[in-house]
């Protein structure tokens, strides 16, 4: 009897620890999420507001950082889905997701072009903006930029090297490129056109890492001199950094027609090419067509459309649009949120 007993008391007990575990699990699963496919450098952007959407809201935020060219990609080549993607050049969306996989962007901010270096860099003491370009294409300098086919960073690094070679008047930077990365180029006197649909860089003068946040520990280590980076990135990580001139660093939407002289072909959707002509920088972000927790999405919109966000992005070192714009075809509560 008394074992009777016992077997009834095991089994209640069971019964409860079940249903608790049941519990907990099923609660673990309704935890507030929102996936976010971004380029590398909204990282802290995204983090920060991650923080404030955890506070306000309850809300996961998980984060997957890669090359802007990469982000699409999970979505149209891998079949992934995500809540928000957030890109560095806002045509990607449009090129390469319209009709599908989104259907709008919104541009929200903008970004400069820098070169960035540390103390170990070769003439760190002597680079600035009248010489950056003639140091560096001295032979025993050595410098990185993102993968082109990967990251938008890195074929606009390739824009500011055609830009160089227009405004100062020699085909150098371009050389550089075809020698040590196997970049061809075509030169009309008026217009550029570099194809790195088969860059192959020789890391010894020239090395190409999957995305632009992948060279800062190159140039901490001393491996590279200098490296193409976004200005945000580089304020973020303490590098110093040489500011070029507004006619090659892709800041200045009065100059996009300058800008539009140079073109970069890559790799696309599907391993197809496609021709991005030069232009100011211009982040965006979509909700795809594959989101999941589109509420929570919404929220994210929301934050980043509000003051708060807006001094999240010029704490991060981004230049947030006086006027936000959407290309495409919007959905209504975008338009309530720009409206407002």
């Amino acid at each position: 009897m008394i074992m009777k007993h016992w077997t009834y008391a095991t089994i209640t007990v069971a019964i409860v620890v079940a249903a608790a575990v049941c519990f907990w699990t099923w609660k673990a699963e309704q935890t507030e999420k929102l996936i976010v496919f971004h380029a590398g450098s909204l990282t802290e952007v995204v983090e920060d507001m991650g923080a404030v959407l955890s506070g306000e809201y309850g809300i996961q935020v998980v984060n997957e950082p890669s090359g802007s060219v990469d982000a699409v990609r999970k979505v149209t080549d891998l079949g992934r889905s995500c809540d928000v993607l957030m890109v560095a050049d806002y045509r990607l969306v449009r090129d390469m997701m319209f009709g599908g996989y989104a259907d709008w962007v919104l541009v929200f901010a903008s970004n400069e072009m820098v070169l960035a270096y540390t103390d170990k860099s070769l003439y760190a003491d002597e680079v600035n903006p009248e010489n950056w370009l003639e140091i560096l294409l001295r032979d025993e300098v050595r410098v990185g930029f993102a993968d082109p086919n990967r990251d938008p960073c890195g074929y606009r690094s390739l824009m500011v090297l055609a830009l160089a070679s227009i405004h100062y008047g020699t085909e150098e930077p371009l050389r550089m490129l075809e020698d040590h990365a196997s970049v061809t180029y075509v030169d009309n006197g008026t217009s550029v056109l570099i194809d790195v649909t088969e860059v192959q860089p020789d890391s010894v003068k020239v090395f190409v890492r999957e995305k632009s946040v992948d060279l800062v520990s190159l140039l901490e280590a001393g491996v590279l001199d200098y490296a193409f980076e976004y200005r945000n990135v580089a304020l973020a990580k303490g590098l110093r950094f040489v500011e070029l001139p507004d006619e090659v660093n892709l800041a200045n939407p009065d100059m996009d027609d300058l800008y539009s002289r140079v073109a970069v072909k890559i790799v696309g959707a599907g391993g197809s090419t496609q021709t991005l002509s030069g232009s100011s920088i211009a982040y965006g972000v979509t909700v795809p067509n594959c989101v999941v927790h589109k509420r929570n999405a919404v929220r994210f919109m929301e934050l980043l459309l509000s003051e708060g966000g807006r001094q999240i992005l010029v704490e991060d070192g981004f230049r947030p649009l006086e006027n936000p714009f959407v290309v495409g075809a919007p959905p209504q509560w975008l338009e309530e949120l720009i409206g407002g």
